[in-house]
Formats: structure tokens, C-alpha cells, sequence
């Protein structure tokens, strides 16, 4: 019985040592709908540590607009313009092997745009807010 209320303790406690800027990473590459398909495995740990540093830096902008003495009123703004940006972020050019006739139209999917957008948006406040 010990043993159990251990084990279910240590897994509380290793969910909460997680930054705000890991968590929403984490929870992006998790819900994001293009990561599946018939063909493609996909990989939540890894996409997260590949898009952490982005997170970061909206986090960082979040405290860094607090210090400045940005109103909470500004702060949402901000957060808005930084969810509109994540959303219009999303599409582009892909190229195999980096050759320039082998170039792709990526259509962005809505889902994972609003997705994107929402995190962000949600890591500035944390950010601004304080927090951890």
C-alpha cells in the first residue's frame, strides 16, 4: 500500500517540474492533428524539444512586457497579436533534399494553426503572469 501512494506521489511530483514554456510544447506535439496518418509515426517528445526554444522566447516576452509595466489590458492585446501571428505561421515551402525543383506547397491545417496560435497565446500569459 505504501509502495503505491509512493509511486502515485513521484508521478504527481514529476508532472509538476515541468516549465510552462514544456508543458505547452508538450501539449502542442501532442494534440497536434497532422501528426498522424497511415504512414507516419510520429514523435511528441521530440517535436516538443524541437519547438521548445520558441516557447521559450514567448515566455520570456511575456516577462519582459511585465517588467516594462505593460497593463494586463496591453498584455492581452499582445497575447491576441502573438496568437494571430502562431496561426499565420503555420505554412510555406517544403523541399526534399533540400533541391530546388523538389518543392512542395504546404497547406497549413486549420486545426493545427488555431493549435499553435492558442499555445503561444497561453505561454505569453504565463509569462506576463508569472507563471512557472
Amino acid at each position: 500500500k505504501k509502495i503505491i501512494i509512493v509511486s502515485v506521489i513521484l508521478c504527481l511530483c514529476g508532472c509538476a517540474d515541468k516549465s510552462s514554456p514544456e508543458r505547452h510544447s508538450l501539449y502542442f506535439a501532442r494534440h497536434d492533428p497532422t501528426m498522424v496518418g497511415g504512414n507516419y509515426r510520429a514523435d511528441p517528445m521530440a517535436t516538443a524539444e524541437l519547438n521548445l526554444h520558441i516557447y521559450q522566447n514567448i515566455y520570456k516576452q511575456g516577462q519582459d512586457a511585465k517588467f516594462k509595466g505593460v497593463t494586463p489590458v496591453q498584455a492581452h492585446e499582445i497575447a491576441e497579436q502573438v496568437y494571430m501571428s502562431g496561426v499565420n505561421a503555420t505554412g510555406g515551402e517544403q523541399t526534399y533534399m533540400h533541391l530546388k525543383e523538389h518543392k512542395t506547397q504546404i497547406t497549413p491545417d486549420e486545426r493545427a494553426s488555431q493549435l499553435w496560435g492558442q499555445t503561444l497565446k497561453e505561454t505569453f500569459l504565463d509569462g506576463y503572469n508569472g507563471v512557472k
